[in-house]
C-alpha cells in the first residue's frame, strides 16, 4: 500500500534498562501528527512528570505536533509500524482511543512507581496496552528492555462509563 497513514509503537529509553512505550500517528508523508501516552501525573498540579510516586495518578495524554505539544520522540529509539491503512481507517482507530482520554482520566487510577515486582503495576505501559485495545491493534513489545506494567491492560477500567 502506497502513502498510508501509520500507527507506530515507540520505546522511550529509561536508564538503558526499561521502556516507556507510547503510540505515534504518522501521516502519508511520514510526518508525526500526534502521540498517545500514559504518564505519571501529580494529583495536586495535574501535570505529568518523568517518574511517578505512590501519591500520583496515571494520566492519559495526546500530544499534537500542530499544537507544539511536548514530544517524546528522539533519534535511535526503537520504533515499529504496527498498523497502516487509508486515512479514514487509521484516524478512526486513533480517534477511538483519543476520544476516551477524558473518561480514562476520570478513573483517577493510582500510579505504580518503579514497576515494583510482585505488585500489580498500573503505569505508562499499562496505558499503552489499553490504548492498543481501544485502537484494535496489536500491543507491540520491544526487545532488550524491561516493560513493567505492559501485562496489565487495565481491563477493570470501564472506559465507556460517563462517555458523553
Amino acid at each position: 500500500m502506497d502513502k498510508a497513514f501509520i500507527i507506530e509503537a515507540r520505546s522511550y529509553d529509561i536508564w538503558g534498562i526499561a521502556s516507556h512505550n507510547f503510540w505515534v500517528l504518522r501521516n502519508d508523508e511520514n510526518q508525526v501528527l500526534s502521540q498517545l501516552h500514559g504518564l505519571a501525573t501529580d494529583r495536586k498540579t495535574n501535570t505529568f512528570k518523568p517518574i511517578g510516586f505512590f501519591n500520583d495518578r496515571l494520566g492519559f495524554y495526546e500530544f499534537k505536533t500542530a499544537n507544539n505539544d511536548p514530544s517524546f520522540i528522539f533519534n535511535n529509539q526503537q520504533a515499529v509500524p504496527v498498523y497502516q491503512g487509508d486515512v479514514t481507517d487509521v484516524l478512526s482507530r486513533w480517534d477511538n482511543a483519543a476520544s476516551q482520554l477524558a473518561t480514562l482520566n476520570k478513573q483517577d487510577l493510582n500510579y505504580s512507581p518503579f514497576g515494583i515486582l510482585g505488585l500489580p503495576v498500573t503505569n505508562s505501559n499499562s496505558a499503552y496496552h489499553l490504548l492498543s485495545q481501544l485502537m484494535g491493534i496489536d500491543c507491540c513489545r520491544f526487545s532488550g528492555v524491561l516493560e513493567p506494567g505492559i501485562g496489565n491492560s487495565l481491563d477493570y477500567c470501564n472506559v465507556n462509563a460517563g462517555n458523553e
